[in-house]
């Protein structure tokens, strides 16, 4: 009985340790898609800086990336196609080629976080769209919140696996002369917090500072323990102070 005892007890050890590898390189894994999906957006940004966004297509078979076009949006939501990638393949500009295969490697799995990048309708003719990540994602966040509720502070939000749920809101007057927090504001089915493509977006680029622990670092603060899939997400100030 008691070399059952031990080896059930070298199992269970083994079983956490598996575990926390596992953790482990999923973490890594997710790191490294992100890392090349800003390499890739550095990479384009350096030799057409106006571009927002890039359609590409995915073979299901061996999923390798193809790119269509490299896109800018014009305020007004007006696209201009800056690019036409099967015309003018032969840029010297930008490797088009290395672009797609970094990006067949950071979309190579279909539970990637890079894919938040991706828009969830493919455009006409079975392209797909991949937002190029902004310079700094937090700023982004909050002029994206800020937008619907100005006095916004704090998010509360629910990271689990590769999906990303905000659930509150902390809202708060400040000036000189002190300030007033209000009540939460909770996201219900019946009065959400913003529009759907609103909270697209917001969740993904939480998703993907997620990803990146000096980021994660900065902007994330854990609720309870390291397992603790629950985080708030302090919004930090704009140019204009709230927008």
């Amino acid at each position: 009985m008691t070399n059952i005892a031990a080896n059930r007890a070298a199992t269970a050890t083994a079983l956490r340790y598996r575990t926390l590898a596992v953790d482990a390189f999923n973490e890594a894994q997710a790191h490294y898609e992100i890392a090349v999906l800003d390499h890739v957006t550095a990479r384009i940004l350096e030799a057409y800086p106006e571009t927002t966004h890039l359609t590409f297509g995915d073979s299901s078979r061996d999923r390798t990336i193809e790119l269509h076009g490299l896109w800018a949006t014009h305020h007004g939501g007006t696209e201009e196609l800056i690019l036409d990638v099967p015309r003018d393949a032969d840029t010297s500009a930008l490797d088009l080629q290395e672009i797609a295969d970094d990006l067949t490697e950071a979309l190579a799995g279909r539970q990637s976080v890079a894919w938040s990048a991706v828009r969830p309708q493919p455009r006409p003719g079975g392209h797909r769209v991949l937002n190029l990540p902004p310079t700094d994602r937090a700023v982004r966040i909050a002029e994206l919140v800020r937008a619907h509720h100005p006095d916004a502070q704090l998010l509360t939000v629910d990271l689990v696996r590769n999906t990303c749920r905000v659930r509150d809101i902390v809202c708060a007057k400040l000036s000189e002369f002190g300030g007033a927090i209000g009540k939460p504001v909770q996201a219900t089915d019946e009065l959400p917090l913003w529009p759907v493509e609103t909270e697209r977006q917001i969740t993904a680029l939480i998703q993907q500072i997620h990803a990146l622990p000096h980021l994660r670092a900065e902007r994330l603060a854990r609720v309870g323990g390291p397992r603790e899939r629950t985080a708030f997400f302090l919004l930090p100030q704009t140019s204009s102070g709230k927008e």
